[in-house]
């Protein structure tokens, strides 16, 4: 018998892995288990995303993707703020009671806001919207892009409760399941509204459904755990809740705003006025088929490591620089490969795979892949001065990015630079303030550590 196992190890080899191994290794690191299973469905979901895109590229102009660019933009840094923040502060609630009258406070959040933005949004001038959003006149009614614009937005807040609620329960399988939803209906949507001849509001509903996928069953699949506690939900226990995190509405909200600006989505609003609409679809389509891989990575982890950084960073902050360490040296690594063989690619196969009018697009990747590479070793880790309760550092910090990233871009402008050196150097000054963050959250993780130590 002894002989037969041992005959059995030497067929099979040594480095050769089998389902059993894998998922008894998997279950000795949890980390890394919740991690695979969000990679698992964003993986899926980015794939299916990638495979259809050739065929969106040809039924969709370079200037109706620039008018995407400018939506969708406006629509992730707007979104930020739809609950105030509060539903991060769901992450560091420990009872269920406490967690289900939060969730109360961020869904009044959403509503409040979404009637606020449709105020705003349907009182803005034509011209000036139109100018804004780089619609042209033969694209349909500007109604049809404030509705949308609203409806994203509601949709999108709705999705952002539901998947941090999903997060404090750890149930990353239904998390993945709605990252597979969204690359699966976003892009067949856009595919089937782009035949029956919509045109670029078609390209943008398309979005709005694709982002919001899945939102409503991971909402009803949390909250039906919690239904036995449903009876403790009171307007003067929300109130409670409301005040003792309040300072995710009144510090890392605007500051989330003024990220979400500083960040690449003030980019296509910026490269759209300043030199075209293709120049923001040719963007658009570099962030779709390269940087977006990343960041379906880093936001996987990032929801990980934001649910386990919720839990040791008072107890132990030790244990929470080796994970943080851990995860940018492993990203670092990734990205840096990923963006290499994306380079080296795209000069041949741009063209090929898109369309001719997309050949472009191949500058504006070697200008901002510094940037790329930047942003994605710090988005794993990303909201670490607010789990440390840095909301004012992460604040400056986040000021300081978006006046350095916009005057660089209007100094190129100013210079008379072409589109691609302009587009570079905004890279260059996101990559430095993605250095500068890295050595903030280290530094905040050390001093923690020693509060804990003199405490």
């Amino acid at each position: 018998m002894t002989q037969d196992c041992t005959n059995q190890k030497a067929i099979r080899g040594p480095g050769r892995w089998h389902p059993r191994q894998l998922r008894a290794s998997l279950s000795a690191r949890p980390f890394l288990r919740n991690v695979s299973i969000l990679l698992t469905g964003a993986a899926g979901g980015q794939m299916i995303a990638l495979l259809l895109s050739p065929l969106l590229t040809r039924l969709y102009t370079p200037q109706q993707f620039g008018t995407l660019s400018v939506y969708s933009a406006a629509l992730t840094m707007i979104v930020v703020v739809a609950s105030l923040r509060y539903e991060f502060a769901l992450l560091l609630v420990r009872r269920r009671a406490d967690a289900v009258n939060l969730t109360a406070v961020c869904l009044c959040a959403l509503l409040l806001t979404t009637a606020a933005l449709g105020v705003a949004v349907f009182a803005v001038p034509d011209a000036t919207l139109r100018a804004l959003w780089l619609v042209p006149l033969d694209e349909g009614p500007l109604a049809a892009y404030q509705g949308l614009l609203v409806l994203g937005y509601f949709c999108l807040g709705f999705y952002y409760i539901a998947l941090q609620l999903a997060t404090r329960a750890g149930d990353f399988p239904a998390i993945a399941k709605t990252r597979l939803a969204q690359g699966l209906v976003g892009p067949v949507s856009q595919i089937g509204l782009a035949l029956a001849g919509l045109g670029a509001p078609g390209l943008l509903a398309g979005f709005v459904l694709g982002q919001s996928a899945g939102s409503f069953g991971l909402f009803g699949c949390v909250l039906a755990r919690m239904r036995r506690v449903w009876r403790l939900l009171s307007w003067r226990r929300m109130r409670v809740m409301a005040r003792r995190h309040i300072r995710f509405p009144l510090i890392s909200s605007w500051a989330a705003l003024i990220d979400a600006a500083g960040s690449s989505q003030l980019l296509y609003l910026l490269a759209g006025i300043a030199f075209s609409p293709a120049v923001a679809g040719f963007i658009f389509l570099v962030e779709r088929v390269v940087s977006r891989p990343l960041a379906i990575v880093g936001t996987s982890i990032l929801q990980v490591y934001m649910g386990e950084a919720g839990k040791i960073a008072a107890s132990d902050p030790t244990r929470l620089k080796r994970r943080f360490a851990q995860v940018v040296s492993r990203q670092f690594l990734l990205a840096l490969l990923w963006i290499l063989a994306a380079n080296l690619a795209a000069s041949v196969a741009f063209a090929r795979i898109f369309g001719p009018e997309w050949q472009q697009a191949v500058t504006y990747l070697h200008a901002l892949s510094l940037g790329y590479l930047a942003q994605a070793v710090v988005q794993p880790v990303f909201h670490t001065l607010q789990i440390l309760g840095r909301q004012g550092l992460a604040a400056g910090w986040q000021v300081g990015r978006l006046c350095l990233t916009v005057c660089v871009f209007l100094a190129g402008m100013a210079q008379g630079w072409a589109a691609p050196w302009v587009i570079a150097g905004y890279s260059a000054a996101q990559a430095v303030c993605c250095l500068l963050l890295l050595a903030l959250m280290v530094r905040a993780i050390d001093q923690q550590r020693d509060e804990g130590v003199k405490g």
